[in-house]
């Protein structure tokens, strides 16, 4: 992405942290308003910088003074000053009780004047001594929603996904490299696990030189307060192989290839020797799960399993015309530069309010708008597509008349996550058995470190995705990686195909396909049962083909 639009989506990101907090602080809806205004006018602005340095950002429509003197500030100056004053006009602990599902400002606030609770831990304890259970605008069901949230929150304490704690992990990597005579990353970080709980180095350096390695680097950690838990593990040159094979694998890993996780094992001086040893292909540590990657590599059948060169294209893409950073052509020219052969639009749909989804009309001059596009974007394929909100019976959320307008649809739920699994998996089953139906888009809903997915009966799902030909997204946005991989025998077994989709509802999004790729390898799904693995040719045809079959 280049360092304009990242300027340009560093500016909407503060503009939306300050709308949040004007809400907070019960401001006049118009000033809200104009912020989030803003946001919108922002998006494509290629010249931001430029603009603030010339005193020119009013000549953007839906830029006023105030917030140009906003935006100047934050650009020129690098000052939150803005961002610092509502912060500290809210009371103590609105932040922070705002964060539980089931509290927002209004409940917040009553919590505070009225209860004395100020922190989540008062919160709970409120909650476990039955307070709300009889409190105006509270009530047993939303004490028991609220602890529940409280629960899991502590569950994902001292976590971090794997994309927010890797500048770390690179800092710190850097410095142990500085040194020593080698360090790597090993652990649950270098397999690429979706969430970690800690960083783990393998340092090779002389046994006289620990102690002193040792202590710079709880330094650098000490300065560095904010990140997770780091660990050091250390070997010599003759059995760094050994030492990084054994704080890589899962115990079930190691047992598969013939050793005890609980033995030494013998000193190999690289990996490759260790697999050699069993007469086994080098297993990638992003694999070392256990989940049948040996029994792959005892018969060199590795090489199926999809890869980040075989990615053709990518579908799930958001623009600004719905609740996207960036425009049509943005995105498109970003994902050709990534050496993509077609990228498929999906704004969201007319139900989807909060999203801006677009309604037929809008749904009709972005057509036209992509036909145009096309015209000068000869080396990628523009697919027109929506992601249509599953309604809570099942249905899409346009007419047929407007759906067979579209080269396809991801169908997903964006609401009612609280029905219960039949319910559920009866809705997504009516979805699925829809002849437009082309794609399901994060299937479960989940929110890694943020919120559980919802209950589903998953073999039905999948026997029914396969039976009609519907494809099941990886939907590689960091926060989701849904479905989970720990899933892949069962998608597998069932003989779904996927399709690993960013999600990109930005110019860096569109590289968050590398996410799913990982996790769509820890599943070790072939790559010719992933979609966009195919030409843009062949992605055609196949849409459709399933048209003509409907």
């Amino acid at each position: 992405m280049s360092s304009a639009a990242q300027i340009t989506e560093s500016a909407v990101e503060y503009l939306y942290e300050l709308e949040t907090l004007l809400k907070l602080n019960g401001e006049n809806p118009f000033k809200v308003r104009a912020f989030e205004k803003a946001q919108k006018a922002l998006q494509g602005c290629t010249d931001l910088l430029d603009r603030a340095r010339a005193g020119t950002l009013t000549e953007i429509e839906g830029i006023g003074k105030g917030i140009e003197q906003v935006l100047t500030d934050f650009l020129l100056h690098h000052k939150t000053t803005a961002r610092d004053e509502l912060t500290a006009k809210l009371p103590p602990g609105l932040l922070e009780l705002t964060q539980i599902a089931g509290v927002g400002p209004k409940k917040a606030r009553v919590l505070i004047d009225e209860l004395g609770v100020h922190t989540v831990a008062e919160l709970e304890y409120a909650c476990r001594e039955n307070r709300l259970q009889t409190f105006k605008g509270f009530g047993q069901k939303l004490q028991d929603q609220i602890l529940k949230s409280i629960e899991e929150q502590k569950a994902y304490q001292n976590k971090k996904l794997w994309c927010d704690a890797e500048p770390l992990a690179q800092k710190a990597l850097a410095f142990l490299r500085d040194e020593a005579i080698r360090a790597e990353f090993t652990g649950d970080y270098r397999r690429g696990l979706e969430v970690v709980s800690s960083i783990d180095f393998l340092v090779q350096a002389a046994e006289a030189d620990m102690p002193k390695i040792q202590k710079a680097f709880g330094k650098f950690a000490k300065d560095h307060p904010d990140g997770l838990p780091m660990h050091l593990h250390f070997a010599d040159k003759v059995d760094f192989g050994s030492r990084w094979f054994a704080t890589t694998g899962t115990p079930a890993h190691l047992e598969q290839v013939g050793f005890s996780a609980s033995d030494a094992l013998p000193d190999f001086a690289t990996e490759v020797e260790i697999y050699r040893s069993k007469k086994l292909e080098f297993i990638p540590p992003e694999i070392r799960e256990g989940a049948g990657e040996v029994a792959l590599a005892q018969t060199n059948r590795l090489s199926i399993i999809v890869g980040e060169s075989a990615i053709q294209g990518v579908f799930h893409v958001h623009t600004d015309e719905s609740d996207g950073s960036a425009n049509l052509e943005d995105m498109v020219q970003e994902a050709e530069r990534l050496g993509y052969g077609y990228i498929g639009i999906s704004d969201h749909s007319q139900s989807a309010f909060y999203a801006h989804g677009l309604k037929s009309e809008a749904v009709k001059a972005q057509k036209d708008k992509i036909q145009k596009l096309q015209k000068r974007f000869a080396n990628i394929r523009i697919f027109h597509g929506i992601e249509s909100d599953i309604l809570q019976d099942g249905s899409l959320d346009y007419p047929t008349s407007v759906l067979e307008e579209f080269d396809f649809v991801i169908g997903s739920v964006h609401s009612r996550f609280k029905m219960d699994r039949e319910g559920m998996t009866k809705r997504i089953l009516a979805a699925i058995q829809n002849p437009y139906t082309d794609f399901i888009g994060h299937l479960t809903g989940r929110l890694l470190l943020g919120r559980e997915g919802y209950e589903l009966d998953f073999p039905a799902i999948f026997a029914a995705a396969a039976k009609h030909q519907v494809v099941i997204e990886l939907n590689a946005h960091p926060s989701r990686l849904d479905v989970d991989w720990r899933w892949g025998p069962e998608l597998l077994k069932a003989g779904v195909m996927t399709s690993i989709n960013p999600d990109a509802h930005n110019l860096s999004g569109l590289a968050d396909i590398r996410f799913g790729i990982t996790s769509a390898r820890k599943m070790l799904y072939p790559a010719e049962q992933v979609l966009n693995t195919r030409s843009a040719a062949e992605v055609e045809a196949w849409f459709k083909s399933r048209r003509n079959q409907g």
